[in-house]
């Protein structure tokens, strides 16, 4: 009993130092800027440095719960639709796969009381089902990101399952809101236009899903 109770104390600790590396983080860089263009030129100013700065504060991101998105228009702004998509891919898959790992070895108890109840949805809509749940809530950009990093972890779904799915999964929602990002500067041009038109179909992922279920079931 003794040894259980010093080793929640000892994840309690662990816990609220990866909290307090994650606040720490925050201030330094001057996260509670909260425009994409600060940010951007930022990021900027690192130099060639600069997309190494932007994958670590997207990697430590879900210890704040910091909007993924405003990092991911941020990128989009700095380094273009491409280059863009491809630091915010490595950038949030480390992040997740950063969250999974707390969640899954802190436990429900630990982590909910940091993060709340809410992360118990994404747990029971994850049971059993793995790959394909991930794969789909990943491509629902509507969804909270860290929702379901955390949730994802109190789940019985394997950590494989989960990193395949998520990088997967959210390569479609970065490439469109980093073109959304890239386009910032003119919101008239074809490309502000299709990558909202590309935000707005994945925003459609959701029904279209639940409505090929029903069609499964009826048939």
């Amino acid at each position: 009993m003794k040894l259980s109770i010093k080793s929640r104390y000892m994840k309690l600790i662990l816990l609220s130092l990866f909290v307090i590396t994650g606040v720490i983080v925050a201030i330094r860089f001057e996260l509670h800027q909260f425009s994409p263009e600060i940010i951007r030129d930022f990021i900027l100013s690192f130099g060639i440095w600069g997309p190494l700065v932007y994958i670590f504060l997207y990697t430590v991101r879900p210890l704040i719960l910091f909007p993924s998105l405003i990092l991911t228009l941020s990128g989009g702004y700095a380094f273009g639709p491409w280059w863009g998509t491809l630091y915010d891919l490595i950038g949030a898959s480390l992040g997740a796969y950063l969250a999974f790992g707390i969640s899954r070895y802190f436990g429900k108890e630990a982590v909910q009381r940091w993060f709340g109840q809410r992360l118990g949805k994404v747990e029971q809509i994850t049971e059993g089902k793995g790959f394909q749940t991930i794969l789909i809530l990943r491509l629902i950009p509507l969804i909270p990101f860290d929702a379901i990093n955390y949730g994802a972890g109190l789940s019985k779904v394997s950590f494989r399952d989960y990193a395949i799915a998520t990088s997967l999964g959210i390569l479609p929602a970065a490439f469109a809101f980093n073109n959304l990002g890239h386009s910032f500067h003119n919101v008239f041009s074809w490309q502000f236009i299709l990558a909202v038109t590309f935000v707005v179909l994945l925003s459609l992922t959701a029904p279209l899903y639940r409505y090929i279920k029903k069609r499964k079931k009826v048939s």
